[in-house]
């Protein structure tokens, strides 16, 4: 019976936590930290049932590949921090030989932190020249008591960050 009730305990250990209402940066963006928690919710589910715990193990959260994608995390590193004002940074992320994110008219990326242990996702423009390879570069206010704010502080030159997209944009036609 004691057997039985540790792996319980185990499976309970896995089980992935629901995000809080602080951890979505609400800007539509699709997978949601939401949808992605229902993925896992429902692979941890049939894992259960199965009482198979290798079909967790293929779970892929973030990847090293440095090609965007918005399912999964990607690591970039920072190249550069500058200081713009008081309360605002400019962050130069490395890319890969001369590629770009390639991102199109209005479209965001989302970023993911953890402060005191909560992982929080906030959504941001990157600013830069049209033909900018190699790198890209995002505009960063900092507000006092901004969860996410107190992650990007920290960040200094050679620190990797994780993030998904491209999430949103408009269509555009030149003089239309």
């Amino acid at each position: 019976l004691q057997a039985m009730s540790d792996s319980e305990q185990d499976w309970l250990a896995l089980k992935p936590q629901e995000p809080s209402p602080s951890q979505c940066c609400g800007s539509g963006c699709k997978p949601c930290i939401y949808d992605v928690y229902e993925k896992e919710l429902a692979l941890w589910e049939r894992a259960k049932a199965m009482q198979d715990k290798s079909l967790l193990m293929g779970k892929e959260e973030q990847s090293n590949n440095s090609e965007l994608n918005p399912d999964t995390f990607t690591a970039f590193r920072v190249s550069s921090v500058e200081q713009l004002t008081e309360d605002t940074y400019q962050y130069k992320f490395e890319l890969p030989g001369n590629s770009s994110l390639r991102l199109s008219l209005g479209q965001h990326i989302v970023l993911r932190g953890v402060v005191n242990g909560l992982e929080v996702q906030r959504a941001y423009t990157p600013i830069r020249p049209r033909n900018a390879e190699g790198y890209f570069e995002v505009l960063i206010k900092c507000y006092e008591a901004g969860l996410m704010s107190q992650y990007i502080k920290m960040w200094k030159r050679g620190d990797v960050v994780f993030w998904r997209g491209p999430f949103g944009g408009f269509p555009y036609q030149p003089n239309k």
